[in-house]
């Protein structure tokens, strides 16, 4: 909830697939804009390997070689400027021009750069994107692989974007109708709530005026020439930065740079900056409430400073950083431990603090189970005045410390296998806020320069200085929140009271437990598998161990264990615990050590953080480590593997995480209409979600019941791939999983299974009614087709290539063409074995046409059935596929992902190695068979419309000023 004033997300052009890089980059590093004046410490070196400069007319630039992935580029481009230099009347303006680059400019008049790209691997939303923030707006463009020519266009296309973007009466009708679209996608009782916080908290703030989206009123109003007169005043070469990181000299990116660039000069005189308003020095204790359905109970209580001006970096100003995170973390960690005990009413509570150059800002966020709400504000408060009061102990300082030393050292580790996305991103942040872009050896050592001599009680100077100024501000959100009075009473009665629970519980064994499981196993059997060449090795208790090993991410190691039969081997009535039980699986500890135990054994390797998966024929955890921790990583993988916990201290926390997983579905309305979908064909199948009711019974008892029997009884394959050699590979196999007793090999699929399926006639439109915002809608076109299967790899692919040819022509048609959504999608599913597969239109867009919205999808579909696929488009859906392709085979992750599970099942490794020559060999005939043998039944189609009596987050009490 205090995040509402860290400014909410970035505003950006297209959702990509993966999380964009610079909605989260630009969230704290860009937030600070160019700064007045630079006050960096000398002794601070930048990065040798970045070459930087300043062309004549004042484009700040940052040119870098990388070669991960191989031969690929990396282009940024970001104007000094966001939605905090809009007037009242301007606001959406920054972001409206954002999306308008993409619309016309010099070289491409009549839009589709994205047509020009799409041939040479790049994805529209993917690689070629935009964010606008409060004070930047921020372009990439990441080409896989090109050539001369094409790095020229690519750099050319940013250089239409610095002052060649076109502005005409129909490009800015239609644009509109997108930032309107992408309006509603983003808005919803969520984004009420945050920005009624936000006004509460900070009326003054100009950036709490002024969403980077607009206003609908700004918005309808903005002109062709209001557009261009923003732009114009705004988008100049000394208020610009570039940055170029890939697989080429810095003398030729360099080179590049300056010829695409130096011709560039403003346009006008140059605009002055809106004044930043200073939070206000004194207000009082204050507190604000709102309601909805869908909202969490959550209780945020927040403190405004001043903002620190950027351009300052100083090993002084890291320590005072540094501390700030010690005394959060030392919270944090304090609060965690009582969680995982279950010795709390709070399913979470977190401390954190961020600044931009209006405000600084630190807060504690509590939420309660069970909407015990008061008891949960208290727990939380006495805990932090214990923290403002009372030292902590060695320990805990130290251990923070470290925790946050791990990460920077982690940068450190990996910094040979960073990747040209990321560090030309990460360079335009530092650019952005005027800080030096140092190596990652560089910045663990001014880390340590930071921390060598700090004390707790500069810690504590750091906390009361965080905790100065405006407030304390107390926010609630919930389904039916606490009044302000109410609020107010319980903070005012708490007071000064400070916890006396125990601060570090001691370790039920204070010695990791699980460091000996007998005699080391003996391996009988070792092969080589040539193509694409790796050793497969069976150990006498019949574990098998695939390895490879490779510095292609040099000192990465990727761990992967497959056991079980997946969804096969779990009953229809189970299948929603057997997913939630291994989501909860590590915060249910082992045997002989409680999660708790295992956050003060294991403080700062993240080794317990893995990833748990529920596939259709097999159970996976994955994980992936640095350094030397490969062997304490296979110990707690073998004791989860031998002796889960599934401790009884989740009871009090699973029905507040389940009541709010359930409602936050029901505020969704691509998710409502994915469970009616599932339900209207499998109503008691593992497809849809159980009711609500039985949601909320799950206990832990339920997870050992299910999970248990497969965890502890399974046979194994494990997979380990990196920068390890086999013989110490093999010896820490040998001694944990190797040495468990033998598992019996039997068939362990139920015959009692299903899986969705479809029927074959026509079905009526599903209906079904959201609980979100009333100007949200969704529908789904779903085109069944057959379930997934090796043999049938070939029709697999084509389907793939038809769903992105048919994405891309549905979005020129209804974004570009019609104005009238943001983002749809064209996407297949084709588990092997499993679910009947499909091809699926996803649309969200207003109620009122989305209907409209869906007749269009059917017409594009129609065509596509109709033979209307050129090799052009076939190119454009290739390329991208091809290059995705092509990089994830020099990652440790493809060799990992290769070898896991294939000794079982053989089709994993052969779809590894044969995807590319089959992608390559498909033909538009190829496409145009698919889209006549799938295409052609009339799709189930289903909508998911507001409710009726659907309400925005309604402030109960205390409204904003």
């Amino acid at each position: 909830m205090g995040a509402a004033l860290l400014g909410g997300p970035a505003i950006g052009e297209e959702p990509a697939k993966a999380p964009s890089v610079e909605s989260k980059a630009n969230k704290a590093d860009a937030n600070k804009a160019k700064p007045v004046e630079k006050a960096v410490d000398p002794t601070i070196a930048p990065d040798p390997a970045v070459r930087q400069g300043v062309l004549p007319n004042g484009l700040r630039y940052m040119v870098m070689r990388n070669a991960v992935p191989s031969g690929a580029v990396s282009l940024r481009l970001a104007v000094d400027v966001g939605s905090l230099e809009e007037s009242d009347a301007e606001r959406g303006t920054a972001h409206f021009v954002e999306h308008m680059a993409f619309r016309s400019t010099r070289r491409y008049p009549e839009g589709g750069p994205d047509r020009v790209f799409a041939p040479w691997g790049v994805v529209f939303g993917r690689d070629q994107n935009a964010v606008t923030d409060y004070f930047s707006t921020s372009y990439m463009l990441d080409m896989p692989k090109p050539d001369d020519a094409q790095l020229k266009t690519g750099l050319g296309w940013l250089r239409d974007v610095a002052d060649g973007v076109i502005f005409t009466s129909d490009g800015v009708t239609r644009e509109r109708g997108v930032v309107l679209a992408e309006m509603e996608t983003r808005g919803g009782p969520q984004m009420d709530a945050q920005q009624a916080i936000s006004r509460f908290q900070a009326p003054e703030a100009r950036s709490v005026q002024r969403m980077p989206i607009g206003t609908r009123k700004t918005l309808d109003a903005a002109t062709p020439a209001s557009l261009k007169k923003f732009y114009d005043a705004w988008y100049r070469p000394e208020h610009a930065v570039v940055t170029v990181v890939g697989d080429r000299s810095v003398e030729a990116l360099e080179a590049l740079v300056r010829e695409t660039f130096s011709d560039w000069s403003g346009r006008g005189p140059k605009p002055v900056r809106a004044a930043v308003t200073a939070t206000p020095a004194k207000r009082d204790l204050d507190a604000f409430a709102i309601a909805h359905e869908s909202l969490p109970t959550a209780i945020s209580v927040c403190r405004l400073r001043p903002g620190v001006p950027p351009g300052i970096d100083t090993v002084a100003i890291q320590r005072r950083e540094i501390m700030s995170q010690v005394w959060q973390t030392i919270f944090n960690l304090r609060l965690a431990r009582r969680v995982s005990a279950g010795e709390t009413h709070l399913l979470g509570a977190l401390a954190f603090g961020d600044q931009t150059r209006e405000m600084s800002v630190a807060c504690m966020v509590a939420m309660p189970t069970n909407d015990s709400w008061e008891a949960a504000l208290a727990e939380s408060q006495a805990e932090f005045n214990r923290l403002a009061k009372t030292p902590p102990t060695d320990i805990e300082f130290e251990t923070a410390v470290e925790k946050i030393r791990s990460m920077v050292r982690g940068a450190s580790t990996n910094a040979a296998s960073r990747k040209s996305p990321d560090l030309a991103s990460g360079l335009l942040s530092k650019a952005l806020a005027g800080q030096v872009a140092r190596s990652p050896a560089d910045a663990l050592y001014v880390f340590d320069r930071a921390v060598e001599d700090a004390t707790v009680d500069d810690m504590r100077a750091a906390m009361a200085e965080d905790w100065s100024g405006t407030g304390p501000l107390l926010s609630v959100t919930g389904a039916k929140p606490p009044t302000r009075e109410a609020l107010l009473a319980a903070w005012t009665r708490n007071g000064d009271a400070i916890s006396d629970a125990p601060l570090v519980k001691p370790a039920s064994n204070a010695v990791w437990a699980y460091g000996d499981f007998g005699p080391a196993g003996q391996v009988v059997r070792r092969e080589t598998i040539a193509d694409p060449g790796f050793v497969r090795l069976t150990f006498a208790n019949g574990l098998v161990l695939n390895f490879k090993q490779t510095t292609l991410q040099p000192h990465k190691i990727e761990v992967r264990l497959n056991f079980g039969a997946g969804r096969r081997e779990i009953a229809d009535k189970d299948n929603t615990i057997a997913e939630f039980g291994l989501a909860m699986m590590s915060s249910g500890g082992l045997g002989k050590h409680s999660a708790e135990d295992l956050e003060t054994l294991f403080p700062t390797g993240g080794l317990v953080n893995f990833d748990t998966n529920l596939g259709v024929t097999t159970f996976s955890i994955d994980t992936s480590i640095f350094g030397d921790s490969l062997g304490r990583e296979l110990e707690i993988l073998a004791a989860f593997v031998t002796d889960p916990g599934f401790r009884s201290t989740l009871d009090a926390r699973l029905p507040t995480a389940a009541d709010l997983a359930y409602r936050s579905m029901r505020s969704l309305p691509p998710s409502t209409l994915s469970d009616a979908i599932a339900k209207r064909f499998d109503p008691t199948g593992a497809s849809s979600l159980p009711p609500q009711s039985e949601l909320l019974a799950i206990r832990s008892s339920d997870f050992s019941r299910v999970l248990r029997p497969i965890l502890t009884t399974a046979p194994l394959e494990l997979t380990i791939a990196g920068d390890v050699d086999e013989a110490t590979a093999i010896r820490t196999a040998a001694r944990t999983f190797g040495a468990l007793p033998a598992r019996p090999v039997t068939d362990r699929a139920r015959p009692d299974v299903h899986f969705l399926s479809y029927p074959d006639d026509p079905v009526p439109p599903i209906r079904v009614e959201h609980g979100g915002s009333a100007d949200k809608a969704a529908a789904a076109l779903i085109w069944p087709l057959y379930v997934a299967s090796p043999e049938r790899r070939k029709e697999e692919y084509a389907l793939k290539l038809l769903a992105s040819v048919f994405d891309t022509a549905l979005r020129r048609r209804i974004r570009e063409e019609l104005g009238k959504t943001y983002a749809p999608v064209v996407s297949t599913a084709t588990p092997d074995h499993g679910d009947q597969g499909v091809l699926e239109v996803s649309i969200e867009a207003d109620p009122k046409d989305l209907a409209n919205l869906a007749t269009e999808a059917e017409a594009v579909a129609a065509r596509l059935r109709d033979g209307e696929i050129t090799e052009q488009m076939l190119t454009d859906a290739r390329q991208p596929i091809l290059a995705t392709i092509r990089a994830n085979r020099e990652t440790t992750a493809w060799w990992a992902g290769a070898m896991a599970g294939s000794a079982r099942d053989p089709a994993v490794l052969q779809e590894a190695l044969l995807v590319e020559p089959l992608v390559n060999a498909l033909t538009v005939e190829d496409l145009r068979a698919a889209a006549r043998t799938w295409l052609k039944r009339p799709p189930i189609v289903g909508f998911a419309y507001p409710a009726a009596n659907a309400k925005t987050a309604e402030v109960s009490t205390g409204a904003a000023r």
